[in-house]
C-alpha cells in the first residue's frame, strides 16, 4: 500500500468536501488551498515536478489570492469573527489540517526518495524541456486548437461584456 498517496488523497478529498459544505467563503477558500497543496504533493509523487510547481504557483499562488482578495473586499466590517471562531467545523478542519501538516513534516524529514520507489522512468521525465518538446512536436495541433479556443472565448467574453454595457 502506498501510504504517501493514501495520505494526500484523503487530504484532498476531505478538504474538497469541506470546501463545498462550509457556508462561509473564507474558510472555503482555505479548504481550497488545502486541496491545491495536496494535489501538488500527489503530482510530486507521480514524478511530475513541473506540474506540481504550476499547481502551487498558479492555482495556490495567483488564483486563490485573487479569490481571497475578492472575499475580503465583500466582507462587511461589522461581521463578527467570534461566531466563526466558535464554529466546531472550523475547529475540526483546523485540527485535521494540523495532523496533516505534522504528517507532511515527518514525511519531509524521512526524505521523499525513501518513500517513492525509484521506478525506471524515461530520461528527463517531467522536466520542462520534455513537456515543451511534446507540446511543440507531437501535440502541436492540440496546442494550437486549444489556443484558438481560448482566443474565441476571450472574444466572446468581450462581446458579451460590451453588449451588456
Amino acid at each position: 500500500m502506498d501510504y504517501y498517496f493514501l495520505l494526500f488523497a484523503i487530504m484532498a478529498v476531505g478538504a474538497g468536501i469541506f470546501t463545498i459544505t462550509v457556508k462561509d467563503a473564507l474558510p472555503s477558500a482555505l479548504g481550497l488551498l488545502t486541496v491545491f497543496i495536496a494535489l501538488a504533493a500527489l503530482y510530486l509523487h507521480l514524478h511530475a515536478p513541473l506540474i506540481a510547481i504550476f499547481q502551487v504557483s498558479i492555482y495556490a499562488g495567483a488564483i486563490l489570492v485573487l479569490v481571497v482578495f475578492v472575499i475580503m473586499l465583500l466582507i462587511t466590517p461589522d461581521e463578527a469573527l467570534e461566531t466563526a471562531q466558535k464554529n466546531i467545523s472550523y475547529r475540526a478542519m483546523g485540527a485535521i489540517l494540523g495532523v496533516y501538516l505534522i504528517a507532511l513534516l515527518i514525511i519531509g524529514l524521512k526524505g521523499i526518495n525513501q518513500l517513492v520507489a525509484q521506478k525506471s522512468l524515461p530520461e528527463g521525465f517531467g522536466k520542462p524541456s520534455q513537456i515543451g518538446d511534446l507540446f511543440f512536436r507531437k501535440y502541436i495541433l492540440h496546442f494550437e486548437i486549444s489556443s484558438v479556443l481560448l482566443l474565441v472565448a476571450l472574444v466572446a467574453a468581450i462581446y458579451l461584456a460590451k453588449k451588456r454595457a
